[in-house]
Protein backbone atom coordinates (compact mmCIF):
# COMPACT_ATOMS: atom_id res chain seq x y z
CA UNK A 1 0.00 0.00 0.00
CA UNK A 2 0.88 3.49 -0.53
CA UNK A 3 1.70 5.80 2.69
CA UNK A 4 -1.46 7.68 1.71
CA UNK A 5 -3.28 4.33 2.06
CA UNK A 6 -1.66 3.31 5.02
CA UNK A 7 -2.29 6.56 6.80
CA UNK A 8 -6.38 6.18 5.83
CA UNK A 9 -6.79 2.29 7.36
CA UNK A 10 -5.91 2.59 10.86
CA UNK A 11 -6.09 -0.43 12.97
CA UNK A 12 -8.22 1.15 16.12
CA UNK A 13 -11.04 1.62 13.06
CA UNK A 14 -11.58 -1.86 12.04
CA UNK A 15 -13.30 -4.55 13.63
CA UNK A 16 -13.58 -7.03 10.65
CA UNK A 17 -12.50 -7.94 7.42
CA UNK A 18 -15.64 -9.12 4.71
CA UNK A 19 -13.92 -10.55 1.70
CA UNK A 20 -15.24 -11.20 -1.66
CA UNK A 21 -14.84 -14.74 -2.81
CA UNK A 22 -14.24 -15.49 -6.37
CA UNK A 23 -10.97 -14.02 -7.86
CA UNK A 24 -10.40 -13.52 -4.21
CA UNK A 25 -10.38 -16.58 -2.12
CA UNK A 26 -10.71 -18.71 -4.69
CA UNK A 27 -9.50 -19.00 -8.66
CA UNK A 28 -11.62 -16.70 -10.58
CA UNK A 29 -13.49 -18.83 -13.70
CA UNK A 30 -10.61 -17.23 -16.50
CA UNK A 31 -9.09 -20.88 -17.48
CA UNK A 32 -12.96 -22.78 -17.95
CA UNK A 33 -14.37 -19.56 -20.15
CA UNK A 34 -10.82 -20.27 -22.22
CA UNK A 35 -12.11 -23.74 -22.43
CA UNK A 36 -15.98 -22.61 -23.46
CA UNK A 37 -14.74 -20.24 -25.72
CA UNK A 38 -12.48 -22.97 -27.59
CA UNK A 39 -15.67 -25.34 -27.54
CA UNK A 40 -18.04 -22.41 -29.38
CA UNK A 41 -15.15 -22.01 -31.60
CA UNK A 42 -15.28 -25.73 -32.81
CA UNK A 43 -19.03 -25.25 -33.08
CA UNK A 44 -18.73 -21.91 -35.35
CA UNK A 45 -18.10 -19.46 -33.61
CA UNK A 46 -16.43 -16.52 -35.63
CA UNK A 47 -14.64 -15.08 -33.07
CA UNK A 48 -11.44 -15.36 -30.82
CA UNK A 49 -11.48 -16.82 -27.96
CA UNK A 50 -10.51 -13.21 -26.08
CA UNK A 51 -13.59 -12.04 -27.58
CA UNK A 52 -15.88 -14.43 -26.67
CA UNK A 53 -14.42 -14.23 -23.39
CA UNK A 54 -15.43 -10.65 -23.21
CA UNK A 55 -18.38 -11.55 -24.11
CA UNK A 56 -19.23 -13.57 -21.57
CA UNK A 57 -18.39 -10.73 -19.37
CA UNK A 58 -20.48 -8.03 -20.90
CA UNK A 59 -23.27 -10.43 -21.34
CA UNK A 60 -23.30 -11.55 -17.82
CA UNK A 61 -23.13 -8.64 -16.06
CA UNK A 62 -25.90 -6.87 -17.87
CA UNK A 63 -27.71 -9.61 -17.06
CA UNK A 64 -26.82 -9.49 -13.25
CA UNK A 65 -27.13 -5.75 -13.09
CA UNK A 66 -31.12 -6.13 -14.24
CA UNK A 67 -31.85 -8.52 -11.81
CA UNK A 68 -32.97 -7.13 -8.51
CA UNK A 69 -36.06 -6.80 -6.70
CA UNK A 70 -38.45 -8.68 -8.25
CA UNK A 71 -36.78 -8.88 -11.01
CA UNK A 72 -34.15 -10.69 -9.53
CA UNK A 73 -32.60 -14.25 -11.01
CA UNK A 74 -30.38 -16.68 -9.20
CA UNK A 75 -27.20 -17.04 -11.22
CA UNK A 76 -27.40 -20.69 -12.11
CA UNK A 77 -30.71 -19.30 -14.11
CA UNK A 78 -28.73 -16.17 -15.63
CA UNK A 79 -26.07 -18.72 -17.81
CA UNK A 80 -27.59 -20.27 -20.40
CA UNK A 81 -29.28 -16.98 -21.03
CA UNK A 82 -25.94 -15.34 -21.47
CA UNK A 83 -24.36 -18.46 -23.39
CA UNK A 84 -27.53 -18.72 -25.72
CA UNK A 85 -26.65 -14.69 -26.68
CA UNK A 86 -23.22 -15.18 -27.01
CA UNK A 87 -24.02 -17.75 -30.00
CA UNK A 88 -25.74 -15.33 -31.79
CA UNK A 89 -23.34 -12.89 -31.46
CA UNK A 90 -20.80 -15.26 -32.63
CA UNK A 91 -22.58 -17.51 -34.88
CA UNK A 92 -21.73 -20.78 -33.13
CA UNK A 93 -24.18 -23.61 -33.44
CA UNK A 94 -24.09 -25.66 -29.77
CA UNK A 95 -22.97 -26.64 -27.55
CA UNK A 96 -25.66 -26.56 -25.13
CA UNK A 97 -26.13 -23.48 -22.88
CA UNK A 98 -27.38 -25.42 -20.46
CA UNK A 99 -24.57 -27.45 -20.48
CA UNK A 100 -22.14 -24.87 -20.60
CA UNK A 101 -24.28 -23.21 -17.69
CA UNK A 102 -23.99 -26.41 -15.86
CA UNK A 103 -19.65 -26.15 -16.03
CA UNK A 104 -20.10 -22.61 -14.45
CA UNK A 105 -21.85 -24.22 -11.81
CA UNK A 106 -20.05 -26.86 -11.26
CA UNK A 107 -16.50 -24.97 -11.50
CA UNK A 108 -18.29 -22.45 -8.79
CA UNK A 109 -18.12 -25.19 -6.15
CA UNK A 110 -14.79 -26.11 -6.97
CA UNK A 111 -13.01 -23.80 -8.02
CA UNK A 112 -9.24 -24.05 -6.54
CA UNK A 113 -8.27 -21.57 -3.88
CA UNK A 114 -5.33 -18.97 -3.55
CA UNK A 115 -3.04 -20.27 -1.33
CA UNK A 116 -2.37 -16.59 -0.14
CA UNK A 117 -6.06 -16.77 0.93
CA UNK A 118 -5.13 -20.01 2.84
CA UNK A 119 -2.62 -18.29 4.79
CA UNK A 120 -4.74 -14.71 5.43
CA UNK A 121 -7.39 -16.67 6.83
CA UNK A 122 -5.23 -18.46 9.22
CA UNK A 123 -3.10 -15.47 10.46
CA UNK A 124 -5.56 -12.54 10.35
CA UNK A 125 -6.58 -11.42 13.36
CA UNK A 126 -10.05 -9.87 13.11
CA UNK A 127 -12.86 -12.23 12.73
CA UNK A 128 -13.55 -12.47 8.72
CA UNK A 129 -16.77 -12.32 7.00
CA UNK A 130 -17.72 -13.67 3.03
CA UNK A 131 -19.75 -11.30 1.21
CA UNK A 132 -20.14 -12.56 -2.32
CA UNK A 133 -22.35 -12.73 -5.79
CA UNK A 134 -23.09 -16.18 -6.39
CA UNK A 135 -25.69 -18.28 -5.27
CA UNK A 136 -26.12 -19.64 -1.65
CA UNK A 137 -25.71 -23.57 -2.83
CA UNK A 138 -22.14 -23.40 -4.81
CA UNK A 139 -20.75 -21.11 -2.06
CA UNK A 140 -21.35 -23.09 0.67
CA UNK A 141 -20.40 -26.44 -1.44
CA UNK A 142 -17.03 -24.24 -2.40
CA UNK A 143 -16.76 -23.18 1.69
CA UNK A 144 -17.19 -27.15 2.95
CA UNK A 145 -14.90 -28.26 -0.11
CA UNK A 146 -11.70 -25.58 1.45
CA UNK A 147 -12.65 -25.81 5.21
CA UNK A 148 -13.20 -22.08 5.11
CA UNK A 149 -15.34 -21.23 8.33
CA UNK A 150 -15.90 -17.15 8.37
CA UNK A 151 -17.88 -15.89 10.89
CA UNK A 152 -21.00 -14.99 8.83
CA UNK A 153 -21.53 -15.62 5.23
CA UNK A 154 -23.77 -13.28 2.49
CA UNK A 155 -24.61 -13.45 -0.79
CA UNK A 156 -26.57 -11.65 -4.17
CA UNK A 157 -29.02 -14.60 -3.27
CA UNK A 158 -30.21 -13.60 0.09
CA UNK A 159 -29.83 -9.91 -0.95
CA UNK A 160 -32.00 -10.39 -4.19
CA UNK A 161 -29.30 -8.11 -6.23
CA UNK A 162 -25.67 -7.98 -7.10
CA UNK A 163 -22.92 -6.38 -6.35
CA UNK A 164 -21.98 -3.61 -6.97
CA UNK A 165 -25.36 -2.05 -5.90
CA UNK A 166 -25.10 -0.71 -2.86
CA UNK A 167 -28.11 -2.66 -1.21
CA UNK A 168 -26.23 -5.77 -1.18
CA UNK A 169 -23.13 -4.39 1.02
CA UNK A 170 -25.98 -2.10 3.41
CA UNK A 171 -28.11 -5.49 3.88
CA UNK A 172 -24.91 -7.74 4.44
CA UNK A 173 -23.84 -5.34 6.99
CA UNK A 174 -26.85 -5.47 8.74
CA UNK A 175 -26.93 -9.26 8.98
CA UNK A 176 -23.45 -9.08 10.04
CA UNK A 177 -24.10 -6.88 12.89
CA UNK A 178 -21.07 -4.94 11.69
CA UNK A 179 -20.46 -1.06 11.03
CA UNK A 180 -19.82 0.20 7.63
CA UNK A 181 -17.58 2.60 8.96
CA UNK A 182 -15.30 -0.07 10.77
CA UNK A 183 -15.41 -2.81 8.64
CA UNK A 184 -12.60 -3.72 5.51
CA UNK A 185 -14.34 -5.26 2.59
CA UNK A 186 -11.65 -6.98 0.01
CA UNK A 187 -12.07 -7.81 -3.65
CA UNK A 188 -10.62 -7.83 -6.76
CA UNK A 189 -13.24 -6.34 -8.90
CA UNK A 190 -12.11 -2.55 -9.36
CA UNK A 191 -16.20 -1.87 -10.07
CA UNK A 192 -18.08 -4.47 -8.09
CA UNK A 193 -15.94 -4.38 -4.83
CA UNK A 194 -13.62 -1.70 -4.52
CA UNK A 195 -16.26 1.01 -5.27
CA UNK A 196 -19.30 -0.80 -4.87
CA UNK A 197 -18.01 -1.18 -1.27
CA UNK A 198 -17.09 2.69 -0.75
CA UNK A 199 -20.41 3.56 -2.13
CA UNK A 200 -22.08 2.01 0.93
CA UNK A 201 -20.02 3.51 3.14
CA UNK A 202 -17.35 0.67 3.83
CA UNK A 203 -13.63 0.98 4.04
CA UNK A 204 -12.16 -0.72 0.89
CA UNK A 205 -9.31 -2.27 -0.26
CA UNK A 206 -8.57 -3.57 -3.99
CA UNK A 207 -7.17 -6.90 -4.26
CA UNK A 208 -5.19 -5.92 -7.77
CA UNK A 209 -3.82 -9.90 -8.10
CA UNK A 210 -3.07 -8.91 -12.25
CA UNK A 211 -1.20 -5.51 -11.40
CA UNK A 212 -3.25 -3.43 -13.41
CA UNK A 213 -3.03 0.33 -13.23
CA UNK A 214 -4.18 1.72 -9.91
CA UNK A 215 -6.86 4.68 -10.06
CA UNK A 216 -6.31 7.98 -8.25
CA UNK A 217 -7.56 7.46 -4.51
CA UNK A 218 -7.98 3.62 -5.25
CA UNK A 219 -6.50 2.08 -2.12
CA UNK A 220 -4.71 -1.43 -4.03
CA UNK A 221 -2.89 -4.60 -2.65
CA UNK A 222 -1.42 -7.92 -4.71
CA UNK A 223 -2.59 -10.12 -2.46
CA UNK A 224 -4.01 -10.83 0.66
CA UNK A 225 -1.04 -11.60 3.01
CA UNK A 226 -0.33 -7.94 1.92
CA UNK A 227 -3.12 -6.50 4.52
CA UNK A 228 -1.65 -8.10 7.51
CA UNK A 229 0.40 -5.40 8.55
CA UNK A 230 -2.59 -3.24 9.15
CA UNK A 231 -4.09 -5.60 11.84
CA UNK A 232 -0.46 -5.55 13.60
CA UNK A 233 0.36 -3.09 16.77
CA UNK A 234 -1.83 -0.70 17.76
CA UNK A 235 -0.99 2.60 15.83
CA UNK A 236 -0.95 3.33 11.77
CA UNK A 237 0.66 0.66 9.55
Amino acid sequence: MSDIDRKKYRIGAIDAVVLDFYGTVVEESDALLDSIAEKMRRCGARAEREKIASLWWTGFRARCDAAYGAAFRLQREIYPDVFAWMEQETGASGPDPAALAEEVVSFAETSPIFADAVCFVRACPLPYYILSNIDNMQLYKALSLHGLHPKGVFTSEDAREYKPREGIFRKGMQKFGLRPERTLYVGDSLVNDHEGARSAGLLSVWLNRKGDPVPEGAAAVRDLMSLLPLFAGGGEA
